[in-house]
């Protein structure tokens, strides 16, 4: 007999084809957590069926209906269905709705998109913002460990949105991401400690960060890497970028990509 933790990998790769078909993506974490009632579940089978036939209408239908009873594969489905108008329109109102369900059934990723959908409000859908929340979400995700929620949890603390200022505990979950080797994390963590914001100044630390987030990052972080190499350059001091170089180098050696990044 398999081992449950492979019971559970083989539903999570079948949901990882059907995800990848549609354009989208999904962690190991996504696994589902709470189990669905049996008729969720048979719903759930019938949408794969007509998906795999080409019927798609049929098949967000039995996602909707599982999803409504609580399948928390199908609401993550739908989710991103709604929210990127894949083969239904386009919806934020039923992106959060399904979203929500997937999230309170323990999918990591839900969790972090619907703690970023509390953390900015949406008055399209009479949302205000409410970081509490918002704290709550990015919690679950970034103990899945998500390197996208831990980096989000960690602007939370620091800026005191939905929690006290805590400048070091906010550090951590930045250290934490970075280890998964999130780009933001790298240009936050150079800012900190070119800048001295709540540590001690640390250049050639900084110029490593800035390093691993032009090699790590898309064009848009590399673009915000270069102009702090334009900002904070002339105050780099001799072998200071050497020794950068070197703390970089060390940190791809002990790291690596995790979920989320």
């Amino acid at each position: 007999m398999p081992r449950p933790e492979e019971s559970s990998m083989s539903r999570f790769q079948r949901l990882a084809v059907l995800a990848a078909a549609l354009g989208l993506t999904l962690t190991v974490g996504g696994e589902v957590r709470a189990a669905a009632p049996a008729e969720a579940s048979a719903a759930f089978q019938q949408g794969m069926t007509a998906y795999k036939s080409g019927d798609m209408t049929s098949a967000v239908k039995d996602w909707t209906k599982a999803a409504d009873q609580g399948h928390v594969g199908a609401a993550w489905l739908l989710g991103n269905l709604y929210d990127k108008g894949k083969v239904v329109p386009q919806s934020d109102a039923q992106a959060f709705k399904y979203y929500k369900i997937a999230a309170e059934g323990g999918q990591p990723e839900a969790a972090t998109r619907l703690g970023l959908i509390y953390r900015e409000g949406n008055p399209d859908i009479e949302l205000d913002k409410n970081y509490k929340e918002a704290v709550r979400w990015f919690e679950v995700g970034a103990l899945a460990p998500r390197a996208d929620a831990q980096f989000y949890l960690g602007q939370m603390h620091r800026n005191g949105w939905g929690v006290p200022i805590e400048k070091s505990e906010g550090l951590r979950w930045y250290f934490l991401s970075a280890k998964k080797r999130f780009p933001p994390a790298f240009l936050e963590l150079a800012r900190i400690h070119f800048d001295g914001d709540g540590v001690d100044v640390n250049r050639e630390d900084a110029w490593g960060f800035l390093m691993l987030a032009q090699r790590y990052g898309d064009d848009a972080i590399k673009q915000k890497a270069e102009e702090m190499y334009d900002k904070y350059e002339p105050r780099m001091k001799a072998g200071e970028k050497s020794k950068g170089s070197r703390f970089a180098e060390a940190w791809v050696e002990s790291s690596t990509d995790g979920p989320g990044n």
